[in-house]
């Protein structure tokens, strides 16, 4: 065979070779062993456009609690999702000193923090302190993703699943950040007017009604929103992730929701502001019971002491101070026969002035304190 010849015969048998081989790639496809995808170490991105399934278990739990929901000693009226970042030790110890799990039990009510798992910058606690934490107090239910913001979402829609799979008898849902700051007697009677008022398969969202709110444009803060994240001038209207209340039946609505809907990771807008409105999801206003001023709490504990007023406020913002759920919570424990303000009486918002509360520690000086768990 004369050389030009061969070499066209030999180009052609490894061009038939090399045809050959990605068919047989394509046809087999699934013989071809490929990457497993792990969510153990996700921070979601923009790269991805959708929640991992949380609905069939794609994300498992680190941690999950035992069967606190399955106590027949309650009432079960509802179930306290509070969300907390792994450091914040301090503001869970502040949640259980001032209010036991067997004190909320005697309202009807159970409580679980929502955790993550530590990032690789955190040095200040460790894996195995969060599992001594929640082998003590067995109120700690923890993803297997990242605590970042980027992850809160994931975060929100773990806790309702969580709670619609364990604690499907409890009547409502109380999804709140550990820095809300609330009187858990009157959140009782506020669960028990909705029980009163609401059916069991009736939509519910209710709490802090934001309106009108503009994503933040400005790449240097933290809660700065992209076009291609969000591309409207104006988010939908949404609660507040101060504390809002919700149901059964409504929280297996957004859980579901969640996994066919593009992802946003601010929670509190995709949650109760995107997905409700996806489902039709009316939100019921109740912003006259919420401060959106620590000082005002803090005024409240002052004149239920001096002044024998009660505190117009249901729930809001800790200002920064961990401590201050034990003392509202002890202030307004004294003032169950307290007197409602008249109509003459001044505002609370009137004659409340707030207390400095100077820096703790100066220039990045440590502070070392001692902490009760």
């Amino acid at each position: 065979m004369p050389p030009r010849v061969n070499f066209i015969f030999i180009s052609c048998i490894l061009v038939f070779l090399v045809l050959l081989y990605f068919l047989v790639s394509n046809l087999n496809g699934n013989a071809i062993p490929r990457p497993k995808i792990s969510y153990r170490h996700l921070v979601h991105s923009i790269e991805t456009d959708r929640l991992v399934d949380l609905v069939s278990s794609t994300l498992s739990y680190r941690l999950s609690p035992g069967n606190i929901c399955h106590d027949e000693s309650f009432d079960h009226l509802g179930i306290i999702l509070i969300s907390s970042y792994v450091t914040h030790d301090d503001l869970r110890s502040a949640h259980r000193r001032a209010l036991p799990q067997e004190d909320l039990k005697s309202l009807g009510l159970v409580r679980f923090f929502l955790l993550a798992e530590i990032p690789v910058q955190e040095t200040t606690i460790t894996q195995l302190a969060i599992e001594g934490e929640n082998k003590r107090f067995g109120d700690i239910i923890q993803g297997n993703f990242i605590d970042a913001y980027r992850n809160l979402t994931y975060k929100h829609i773990m806790g309702l699943k969580w709670a619609t799979l364990n604690c499907s008898r409890t009547n409502f849902i109380v999804k709140m950040d550990d820095d809300t700051v609330y009187d858990a007697y009157r959140l009782r009677n506020l669960l028990q007017e909705f029980r009163l008022t609401h059916d069991d398969g009736e939509l519910l969202l209710s709490g802090y009604v934001q309106n009108n709110q503009k994503p933040i444009r400005m790449k240097p803060s933290k809660w700065f929103v992209s076009h291609r994240e969000f591309r409207d001038a104006i988010y939908p209207p949404y609660l507040s992730g101060w504390l809002y209340v919700t149901n059964q039946r409504t929280a297996q609505d957004l859980v579901i929701a969640s996994q066919e809907t593009p992802f946003f990771w601010i929670d509190d807008i995709f949650v109760t502001g995107i997905l409700a409105k996806k489902l039709s999801i009316p939100l019921d206003r109740r912003n006259a019971l919420y401060s959106a001023n620590g000082d005002f709490l803090e005024c409240c504990i002052r004149e239920a002491a001096k002044h024998n007023f009660k505190c117009p406020y249901m729930a809001g913002p800790n200002g920064g101070d961990s401590e201050l759920i034990l003392r509202f919570t002890t202030g307004v424990a004294k003032c169950r026969k307290c007197k409602e303000r008249k109509r003459t009486d001044p505002k609370l918002n009137e004659t409340c002035v707030g207390v400095y509360k100077p820096p703790s520690g100066h220039r990045g000086a440590p502070v070392v304190k001692e902490l009760h768990l």
